[in-house]
């Protein structure tokens, strides 16, 4: 399998050709996305693509000065150029620097399948027996990564086709037992902006590297380790054969492996560790469990953290504490009603709470911003467009210490704040008008007090005081009130049988209509219409 590099420096193009690559029954994957040139050679000393496809026009380092660095370091790896423009420098430095290709934008499926298939030619060609040889170690590695995310994410769960993958990828222990370990990173998102320019995956493969090589140096037993990512990129999976480590020796890799990367690259490792299970075909459960494991883990922990079945597990507080049904209804009333000074002030609250339960796990800190994030979507639901990354699952998935906690905290506030802010969510009498507007227009309707509350995102109770102090009505008077002027109009000025209008109104029981009517003017319909209907009527708008 041949990897693929996508250098562009605005994501949907990225996003684009990636996806494309993608649908391509090719034997292609990409391994790696970089927003310029500058990036994309740093990236390349870890994930070594065998084909890079790169647009021209990017800041940093631009498509020329980025295909002659290609050209002059790194001449093994065949490059596709697409790019927006056709200008005559462009084409010279492609032809120069010996592109496998130009394609212009828009490139349609079939160009750029005919252009990596020709990249695919040339870097086979390109290769040495040396080369060869690690490109052939390389893949070996890359698809028993595809294969155990597979068999992890229960994408293959046939028995039978297990076992004979595994056999066929080498895999020697996949009939033995074992235990699976998940790893995750504290720190994770800060060390990828600081040192890695936001990139997540590059920070990822190095932290993979280093793994490998821990467990090079400690020398392994006849049944060898395997590392893959997780089908979210967003933590390591070490599969440990029990005859190769017992518990407390992956505890001491671990802890090796920790302090190589918290000096290398400042992380401290949070993990968690499965039972024994017996079959690769277990590996989901196995994965299930060191998850569960990995999240038992105490949110404030700092340094080395690992939680296994065997480890005693101490007492902890439940995510009720830290987020009772009460102030949940707080905060729901106050995102309801556009209180932003009120959100602030109860979501300080929960930060001040979560400072205080030492105890507290990852999984309670995940589960409360989870539910405080589904209470904003239900009540506010354009703000999930306007903040996609406060609502993104791995957004929260990847907390694993308070510092993230705290942080994902602020920034959700402040979004808001600002939200409120921009659609100006307190009620006035303006909005109240509005209101009243819109009732006018759908009286006849079947709308209750919180349908309207609802769709003008304010707080039900709070709603109704306002719609008191402007109107001078409540909500049921003011939508009777039009119902009955609506109903003594249709009674003067038209021939329609009472129960026609009955329903015209918003009384599907006719019964209780009359009852309505008689109570709002003294009269049932057919007195009123005997008594009026040969007179004008002006409505009481």
């Amino acid at each position: 399998m041949y990897k693929v590099m996508v250098v562009d420096d605005e994501s949907l193009g990225r996003k684009s050709v990636c996806k494309m690559i993608s649908e391509l029954s090719l034997d292609l994957e990409v391994i790696a996305e970089a927003r310029h040139g500058e990036e994309a050679l740093e990236l390349m000393r870890i994930s070594k693509p065998h084909i890079i496809v790169t647009d021209m026009n990017m800041p940093v380092m631009n498509g020329q000065q980025f295909l002659e660095a290609l050209y002059t370091n790194y001449s093994e790896i065949k490059v596709i150029v697409i790019s927006g423009y056709s200008q005559y420098e462009y084409m010279k430095a492609a032809v120069t620097f010996q592109a496998c290709e130009y394609v212009l934008k828009p490139i349609s499926l079939t160009e750029l399948k005919s252009a990596l298939v020709k990249a695919m030619e040339a870097s086979h060609n390109h290769l040495t027996l040396q080369q060869q040889k690690k490109f052939t170690q390389d893949m070996w590695q890359l698809r028993r990564e595809v294969f155990f995310q597979h068999v992890t994410s229960r994408r293959i769960t046939n028995v039978v086709d297990i076992q004979s993958q595994a056999e066929e990828l080498s895999i020697t222990c996949a009939r033995g037992s074992f235990r699976l370990v998940l790893c995750m990173f504290r720190q994770f998102q800060d060390i990828s902006t600081m040192k890695f320019h936001g990139n997540a995956d590059l920070l990822m493969y190095s932290i993979e590297n280093i793994l490998s090589e821990v467990l090079t140096s400690a020398g392994q037993d006849a049944a060898p380790s395997y590392i893959y990512k997780s089908d979210d990129r967003m933590s390591l999976c070490l599969y440990v054969p029990e005859s190769a480590y017992k518990e407390s020796q992956i505890r001491d890799l671990l802890v090796t492996f920790h302090n190589v990367i918290n000096q290398m690259l400042k992380l401290d490792v949070v993990a968690g560790l499965s039972s024994v299970f017996h079959h690769l075909e277990r590996l989901p459960d196995a994965f299930d469990i060191a998850n569960e494991q990995l999240r038992s883990n105490v949110l404030h922990a700092t340094s080395f953290s690992l939680s296994s079945p065997e480890l005693p597990v101490a007492s902890t507080p439940s995510v009720s504490e830290l987020l009772t049904v009460f102030e949940l209804k707080s905060l729901q009333q106050a995102f309801a009603a556009g209180n932003g000074s009120e959100s602030r002030e109860l979501l300080r609250n929960v930060l001040l709470k979560a400072e205080k339960l030492s105890g507290l796990t990852i999984r309670e800190g995940q589960r409360a911003l989870k539910k405080l994030t589904e209470v904003a979507a239900a009540e506010m639901a354009e703000m999930v467009l306007s903040y996609p990354q406060l609502f993104d699952a791995r957004s929260i998935s990847g907390i694993v210490n308070h510092s993230q906690f705290s942080d994902f905290l602020s920034q959700f506030t402040e979004a808001i704040e600002e939200y409120h802010a921009s659609k100006g969510m307190t009620p006035s009498v303006h909005s109240i008008h509005e209101i009243a507007a819109y009732l006018d227009a759908h009286y006849f309707e079947d709308i209750s007090l919180i349908d309207i509350a609802t769709r003008f995102h304010l707080d039900p109770s709070y709603l109704s005081k306002q719609f008191k102090s402007v109107t001078s009505e409540n909500f049921i008077e003011y939508v009777t009130r039009k119902r009955m002027e609506k109903s003594c109009e249709l009674l003067n000025m038209s021939e329609s049988k009472i129960s026609e209008i009955s329903e015209l109104v918003g009384y599907e029981n006719q019964r209780y209509f009359s009852q309505v009517f008689k109570k709002f003017t003294g009269q049932t319909p057919s007195e009123y219409r005997e008594r009026h209907g040969a007179k004008s009527f002006t409505p009481k708008f």
